[in-house]
């Protein structure tokens, strides 16, 4: 009757020592141009070594799975992780032309102002259920006929 008793104690203390996954949110560039488009990514601080991320993004389709872990707003901790990152840049292309580059400040410039390093450029959109348990969500980014210069 003890064993089975140690048994129960040592099993029920394993349960407790278990950890929530961690709440995720990913990040995605929606081309919502008539062009296929290059979206190249440098010095890219969720590629995991800081390296250029590029991404081929078809028209009117999204892209990208850098999956972040967030406290409170989404938005905010994605900027916390970027604003540090020096040499970051973004440049899209169309047609092997690089058409646009993004560079910092990053900051909050108002809604009229498309740029990835604008804070008000951004919006979430909730998962449910959330993938994989434990991505909640998608901050996006989107990509324009008027950024492209059409």
């Amino acid at each position: 009757m003890l064993v089975g008793y140690s048994l129960l104690i040592l099993v029920s203390c394993g349960i407790t020592e278990i950890d929530p996954p961690e709440i995720q949110s990913v990040v995605k560039f929606l081309n919502n141009s008539d062009s296929d488009i290059n979206v190249v990514l440098t010095n890219w601080p969720l590629s995991g070594n800081g390296n250029t991320v590029s991404l081929n993004i078809s028209a009117k389709q999204e892209m990208g799975n850098n999956a972040f872990v967030f406290e409170n707003d989404q938005v905010d901790e994605y900027f916390s992780i970027i604003e540090d990152s020096e040499n970051m840049k973004i440049e899209l292309i169309v047609s092997n032309q690089l058409v646009r580059e993004w560079a910092p400040p990053v900051g909050s410039f108002g809604k009229e102002i498309n740029n990835p390093f604008n804070k008000d450029s951004w919006r979430f959109e909730s998962l449910s259920p959330p993938f994989n348990n434990d991505i909640v969500g998608k901050i996006v980014f989107t990509i324009t006929d008027e950024d492209i210069g059409d």
